[in-house]
C-alpha cells in the first residue's frame, strides 16, 4: 500500500466556478480523510466535506462592510486570525484545512501575513489557496506552496 504524501500548501489556478469548487473539495476531502485509499467517500469525514459541514474545513472569504457590501481584499486582520487558528488543534480529523477561494483578493500586507504559516506551518494545518492565476501571489507565497494546480 503506498503511503499518502500530503503537504501543508497547495495553489490551485483557474476561473472562479463550479471546476474549481469541485477540485476544492474533492482536495479536502482527501486531505481528511482517515482511510488509507482516500477519498473513500463513505467515511464521516468524507460525508462532511461533500456536504460541506466538516468543522475543521474553515473557509476564509470577504467580509462586508457597515453597508453591507463585498469589501474588495480579503483583510490582514482576518489572515492574521486564520494563522493564530491554525495553531489550534483540530475538532475532528487529524488536520486542519484552510481555503481562501479568492487568495488572489488578499493585499500584500495579508500575503505576508500567511507567509509566516507558509513558512513553519504546525503540523495539522494545510491552505488551499485559490486564485484565477498564480502570479496574482506574491513569489514567496507561491513558492511555498505546491501548484499552481489547474482546475480547468
Amino acid at each position: 500500500m503506498a503511503e499518502r504524501r500530503l503537504t501543508h500548501a497547495y495553489l490551485l489556478t483557474g476561473p472562479d466556478g463550479e471546476g474549481r469548487r469541485r477540485a476544492v473539495t474533492a482536495l479536502c476531502a482527501e486531505l481528511m480523510c482517515a482511510e488509507p485509499n482516500a477519498p473513500c467517500g463513505s467515511c464521516q469525514n468524507c460525508r462532511k466535506v461533500f456536504s460541506g459541514v466538516h468543522p475543521d474545513v474553515i473557509t476564509v472569504e470577504r467580509q462586508t462592510d457597515d453597508k453591507g457590501r463585498l469589501r474588495q481584499e480579503l483583510l490582514v486582520g482576518q489572515i492574521r486570525a486564520v494563522t493564530s487558528d491554525a495553531y489550534i488543534a483540530p475538532n475532528e480529523a487529524a488536520r486542519k484545512v484552510y481555503v481562501i477561494p479568492e487568495a488572489d483578493r488578499m493585499n500584500t500586507e495579508a500575503q505576508n501575513a500567511l507567509l509566516k504559516a507558509l513558512e513553519e506551518p504546525p503540523g495539522h494545518a494545510c491552505f488551499l489557496l485559490c486564485a484565477a492565476t498564480a502570479d496574482a501571489l506574491l513569489p514567496t507565497v507561491r513558492s511555498r506552496c505546491v501548484g499552481p494546480i489547474s482546475t480547468q
